[in-house]
């Protein structure tokens, strides 16, 4: 062997030997063809592309010093990594022949005479011309060939020639060993007179193939084609001599022989090309460079002259005019190129090329400075300054200016980064995201050419939901929209959703990000490929053509919540379609609310459709007439919310009507039963659950505005006798206290609406009573309270765990999505995005919202009924006090029997109020009072909402009971009473805003007092005279006010204070 490893890494560049090692290494190259002890070595490595890598090197030796010229057809030409490879393969097989070709040297390479052997002639088109090479190969029985070796064409100059060869092959070899060779291949290079006949004697062979045996087509000789040359104008009115008839699926290469030929290598075909023109000609035409506007007549004078009697076809002819001064527009035009390395790899080049627009008139960056429109020429004045600004605005985004060197069709391009082959895929969508629209504004025009990393964002996003065969069931995908298709994002979602288990980053943290998806065409759907999340420098390269979705984090992140949620809980079918009944589906339709999210376009199920719209437009909730027989006349807002309570029932959904106290929540549900009543779909009575102090509060609303509706209170020791009764009732009424006792007997009816009253006593669901109302069979449920629910997360909770199981999560769920980021870290977009989940299914309005609607004054009667020992003791004294008063008049007459009457007056209207107030020793054992029990569920309600408070009494034993239960409560309050002194301190505090609760005398505070800041009154025991009582409430309501008063008056039912409410 001529050369060493030595020889090889001194020859080679370093970073070509590294991979032509790999290669190597790898086994990729077959054994090379070794002649003259190395001096020439061939090979052929196969390739991915339509045509394999040939290889030729060339060793020299002079003196002790060693060159290696190796040619190879890749980008890189010359001593490439294939030519390192393939000297490495030649050095480990030591093929090693005798260094001098003397006529004995080709004996060991020889091959052995056998009627199977034939010589092939093998015509290899390159830069230099067309190049023939001969081997000698085994033909087989299917007419193929195999075990090819080189056969040097001076072989058949030998005494004893091959017996296989036959007498054509003697002449061509004879021929082709006289022809001149290819540096530094030493190959034949046909040419001469004699070419055209050469090639024809070739192809008659039947033994002449293209490039490569194994590979490459066996050619045969097609028919003579005939063609005529034209002029060819590009862009710029410059003019190329190209073949007329030539089309762009045409693969036909050109061969200038002793005559024309062509070469076409899909037919495997060479034929004789005539044109009418002389060879020489023809060659000068065609490598003839691009003729300017200016140079037409030139050369046309001069190709004319040398060629007299040639018919040549004639240059055109065109006008040249000169473009007004404009300003350009910036145009840059992102693009990506494939270009092959070594092995089976390809690689991506990706650039920009920048050009200007001149009033219409596109002008490449270093480009010429006219342009063609295909009739007339124009030259272009270039603003110079401008174009310069377009080139250092680029420069400020990381572009440097280069020349893409494997790319023959872009040469002036901008790269960005460091180097020419911009790969980094984060600059590019960097630049996408932040700088394209930044230089759009600028007025830049972007296009995109190929690009592989063309960002695309969504514009519409789709819901599809379909009805599953189980009732309120649906089957959901969800995705975006680009360019009519759909692109399912689910199982791409909730892939990424998996890397939270803990839950999302922060907003500020996620906000940041942005999700890169790649857009796979239908046929890459079709075989199952899924759009993939992970960064794209990890993902598979992109083929050019296809393009990225961009999903900012912020704009999904509403619905990334959402799916966190579900990605644990909720069921998936093979297609990864989300199984959700109709509560869950709610969720997503608060990502229409308010722009936040990505904005839904809801595809498929009917029913699903007109949910999502409603739940969307609360406003469009169309409006209901009130039930005929309801004796009161609802004001817009309760109007509203009797509209919202039957757009509840209709899409089979509950809710929590939690107004203010006192604007008639109990009057909106009458109204709600009785109309479900009158439509007939309450074939089965509803159930109210209360609280004991407000049980026959509801039965006397229901009498007063409702008296159609058959009305049942399950309550006392009787009650058991009337369950019986149930089923022929409208509306059964019974309290939280019996649920326990009287579980049994709920559960064995059902129920058309079921309603809890002051709902937050269900706030521990761990509850007796939180149980017992899950289990009740009822088709809607509806809860009403006065609290604002917001203040309490976890009566929220539960209360709409009730409702709508599944809308907020189990506990845990709302415990770590909601409820520590919003009561441990403040956190305003948590907050937000509950409060537009349950947007739909909460309906508050407060009474500064409705002050509108509202009567300066409204005056509430609140009744409770004296229950157990109270009870009993009411009784005792009054049956007492009967007696007593009745023996008195007996003995003194009525006109001197007034102290006694006053005094058993006083006594029962101290029951009613607090046993403890009489002064007597069984009533001190009493420690029931069915009235402050009232008013301690009232107060803590009423300062939530932000009330200011007067609470008037006579008794001012009374209020200092009242007082110990408030301080129990943690309720601050101010006192005025006959004995205080400093009355301005008080009044100045509860004015000024500092205190919500003003416990008043009614003597002391009847009169000479401005407490324009409350906005409630409550009269705890009610008086004989009506005028003192208006007095003490006109405290409130008087000049000055500026919001509606609400006046209460506590009255306990069935006793003598109901008979002094009467005579008022």
């Amino acid at each position: 062997m001529l050369f060493t490893l030595a020889d090889i890494t001194a020859q080679i560049p370093p970073q070509p030997f590294n991979e032509g090692w790999e290669l190597f290494t790898t086994g990729r190259i077959s054994a090379p063809n070794i002649q003259r002890g190395g001096a020439l070595i061939t090979a052929v490595i196969p390739h991915s592309g339509n045509h394999p890598i040939r290889v030729y090197v060339r060793t020299d030796k002079t003196g002790d010093a060693i060159t290696i010229d190796g040619e190879c057809s890749c980008a890189r030409k010359r001593n490439c990594e294939h030519v390192a490879a393939v000297l490495l393969q030649a050095l480990e097989d030591k093929q090693a022949l005798p260094a001098t070709p003397t006529s004995g040297t080709h004996k060991k390479n020889k091959p052995a005479a056998s009627p199977q052997q034939a010589l092939l002639y093998v015509l290899q088109p390159s830069e230099d011309g067309l190049l023939i090479e001969t081997f000698a190969a085994r033909r087989l029985k299917n007419g193929t060939y195999s075990g090819s070796t080189y056969f040097e064409p001076g072989q058949a100059t030998q005494r004893t020639p091959a017996r296989f060869l036959e007498a054509g092959d003697l002449e061509l070899l004879d021929a082709l060993n006289q022809l001149p060779r290819a540096h530094p291949s030493g190959i034949p290079l046909l040419s001469g007179p004699q070419s055209s006949h050469l090639l024809e004697t070739m192809l008659a062979s039947g033994r002449c193939f293209l490039q490569d045996i194994q590979w490459g087509p066996q050619l045969k000789q097609g028919a003579a084609r005939a063609e005529t040359l034209h002029w060819v104008v590009d862009d710029f009115g410059n003019q190329c001599c190209d073949w007329a008839l030539r089309s762009e699926d045409d693969d036909l290469e050109i061969l200038g022989l002793s005559s024309l030929w062509y070469l076409d290598r899909e037919q495997g075909q060479c034929g004789i090309l005539d044109c009418g023109l002389p060879v020489a000609l023809v060659t000068e035409l065609l490598d003839l460079p691009a003729v300017e506007a200016g140079q037409a007549d030139t050369v046309q004078a001069d190709l004319q002259q040398r060629y007299p009697d040639a018919d040549i076809p004639p240059l055109q002819h065109f006008d040249v005019v000169t473009a007004a001064r404009t300003k350009p527009t910036p145009c840059l035009c992102l693009s990506s190129a494939e270009y092959h390395d070594w092995g089976d790899l390809s690689e991506y080049e990706d650039f920009a090329r920048l050009s200007f627009d001149y009033d219409g008139i596109p002008l490449a960056y270093q480009g010429s400075s006219t342009y063609f429109d295909g009739e007339r020429i124009t030259q272009v004045i270039r603003d110079k300054k401008t174009e310069q600004a377009a080139i250092k605005t680029l420069c400020q985004w990381g572009f440097e200016e280069g020349e893409a060197w494997d790319l023959q069709a872009h040469d002036d391009c901008f790269f960005l980064g460091s180097d020419d082959v911009g790969n980094d895929a984060e600059n590019w969508l960097d630049f996408q995201m932040e700088g394209i629209p930044k230089l759009r504004a600028q007025g830049w025009r972007i296009e995109y050419d190929n690009f592989r990393f063309q960002l695309v964002e969504a514009s519409h996003w789709y819901c599809d939901v379909d009805q599953l065969e189980k009732q309120d069931w649906f089957s959901m995908s969800l995705g975006v929209e680009i360019d009519g298709r759909r692109v399912d994002l689910l199982p791409t979602l909730l892939e990424y959703l998996h890397n939270f288990p803990r839950g999302l980053p922060n907003a500020e943290e996620i906000t940041t990000q942005n999700f890169v998806i790649p857009l796979f065409d239908e046929a890459d759907d079709e075989s199952g490929n899924e759009p993939n999340e992970e960064p794209l420098d990890e993902q598979p390269k992109q083929q050019l053509g296809e393009r990225l979705l961009l999903l900012p984090a912020k704009r999904i992140l509403p619905l990334l919540e959402i799916l966190l949620e579900m990605v644990d809980s909720v069921a998936r079918d093979e297609g990864q379609h989300l199984h959700l009944n109709r509560v869950q589906l709610a969720r997503f339709t608060a990502l229409d609310h308010d722009g936040n999210g990505p904005g839904l376009h809801w595809l498929g199920d009917d029913e699903a459709k007109q949910l999502a719209r409603r739940l969307r437009e609360l406003d469009g909730i169309p409006a209901v007439s009130p039930p005929d027989g309801l004796l009161a006349t609802l004001r817009p807002y309760q109007q509203q919310g009797l509209d919202w309570l039957q757009f509840l029932r209709e899409y089979r959904l509950a809710g929590i009507l939690a107004d203010d106290m006192g604007l008639g929540k109990t009057v909106q549900a009458l109204a709600h039963v009785l109309l479900e009543k009158q439509q007939g779909r309450a074939d089965r009575p509803s159930l109210v659950i209360a609280p004991t102090s407000l049980m026959f509060n509801w039965r006397n609303e229901a009498e007063r505005f409702t008296p159609q509706l058959k009305v049942l209170v399950l309550h006392g020791p009787h009650r058991h006798e009337q369950f019986a009764e149930i089923a022929h009732h409208d509306l059964i009424l019974t309290t939280y206290p019996l649920l326990s006792r009287d579980k049994e007997r709920l559960l064995s009816h059902a129920f058309h609406l079921l309603i809890l009253d002051e709902a937050q006593v269900i706030k521990n669901p761990k509850a007796q009573a939180s149980h017992v109302v899950r289990e009740i069979d009822a088709r809607h449920r509806l809860c009403l309270t006065g609290t604002p629910l917001e203040n309490h997360l976890g009566e929220l909770w539960s209360l709409f765990d009730f409702l709508l199981p599944g809308l907020l999560g189990d506990s845990k769920q709302f415990r770590r999505f909601f409820r520590s980021p919003i009561e441990k870290r403040a956190n305003e977009a948590t907050a937000e995005r509950l409060s537009r989940r349950i947007r739909p299914f909460l309906l508050r309005r407060t009474k500064q919202q409705v002050a509108t609607e509202l009567p300066p004054k409204t005056e509430i009667i609140q009744t409770v009924v004296l229950e157990g020992k109270q009870r009993e003791l009411y009784e005792t004294v009054r049956l007492a006090m009967h007696r007593r008063v009745r023996e008195e008049i007996e003995r003194r007459g009525m006109g001197r029997s007034h102290i006694v009457v006053l005094d058993a007056l006083l006594k029962l209207r101290q029951v009613c109020c607090d046993p403890r107030l009489v002064k007597l020793e069984s009533a001190q054992k009493v420690k029931q009072s069915a009235k402050l029990t009232l008013l301690m569920e009232l107060l803590p309600e009423m300062v939530e909402e932000g009330r200011r408070i007067l609470l008037f009494s006579q008794f001012t034993g009374m209020l200092r009971l009242i007082e110990d239960e408030l301080k129990n409560a943690g309720i601050a309050y101010v006192k005025l009473t006959g004995q205080t002194r400093d009355r301005e301190k008080p009044v100045g505090q509860f004015q000024a805003g500092e205190i919500p609760l003003f416990l008043i005398s009614l003597k002391a505070g009847g009169v000479g007092l401005n407490l324009t800041r409350a906005d409630t009154v409550i009269h705890y025991d009610p008086w004989w005279n009506p005028a003192v009582e208006r007095q003490a409430t006109d405290r409130a309501h008087r000049i000055g006010q500026q919001q509606a008063v609400f006046v209460y008056k506590l009255i306990c039912e069935g006793t003598l204070e109901e008979k002094i409410h009467a005579m008022q």
